[in-house]
């Protein structure tokens, strides 16, 4: 059985990597705010043990108490293409965050919205992977890239309203993680390049009260 499950893992990942994303625009709708790139994250956690893939984050409550924002940031061991994944409680629905500078090509750099049905919370439950949402809901705020590494700072909501999404509620839940060494491989059309590392740890984004 674990077998089984470890190759509708892989067979996801495979097929993430089969498809090239669309090109990353300037910014996404919304304008990101000065107030969102020097706001000091208190919590921190690395979903990497060995240290490849750190999260830092905090919830912002300013605007809409019963709706805050949450601010990510991603300092990942690579100058390739990474993601985040939410979980939904019942491990049902994966929603995905992806992104990638390209340095060389700053056209091919891209951040994105996805979501699948998962098999027991790992793997999507079709071939194809994750789709595209119909609308970006994560906010871009700010980015640096270093020679071996790359740090990304998003945003989005707890609560959407979409049923792509998934609803960021009080107390753990699973992230999954992955990164690649690379963006698109060389000469094979519009593909992303292998995954390096990836894996899922539990995290209480935002506290119980």
């Amino acid at each position: 059985m674990a077998s089984i499950k470890l190759l509708l893992i892989l067979a996801s990942f495979i097929a993430i990597c089969a498809a090239f994303p669309p090109r990353i625009h300037q910014r996404n709708s919304r304008k990101s705010s000065r107030g969102l790139e020097t706001l000091l994250l208190n919590n921190t956690v690395e979903l990497d043990p060995e240290g490849t893939f750190r999260l830092d984050w905090d919830v912002v409550y300013d605007q809409d108490p019963a709706n805050p924002l949450v601010v990510l940031e991603a300092r990942v061991a690579t100058t390739g293409w990474f993601s985040l994944r939410f979980t939904s409680s019942d491990l049902t629905l994966g929603d995905y965050f992806y992104g990638a500078y390209d340095v060389n090509r700053p056209a091919n750099s891209f951040f994105l919205d996805k979501h699948c049905d998962l098999v027991d919370g790992l793997g999507c439950e079709t071939a194809d992977g994750p789709q595209d949402d119909l609308r970006n809901d994560f906010q871009l705020v700010s980015l640096v890239n270093g020679l071996d590494y790359t740090v990304m700072r998003i945003a989005r909501v707890v609560d959407t309203g979409r049923i792509q999404d998934v609803v960021i509620t009080p107390g753990p839940m699973m992230i999954g993680w992955a990164w690649s060494l690379g963006i698109q491989q060389s000469g094979i059309g519009n593909q992303l390049t292998p995954i390096e590392k990836f894996g899922f740890q539990n995290v209480a984004l935002i506290p119980v009260k």
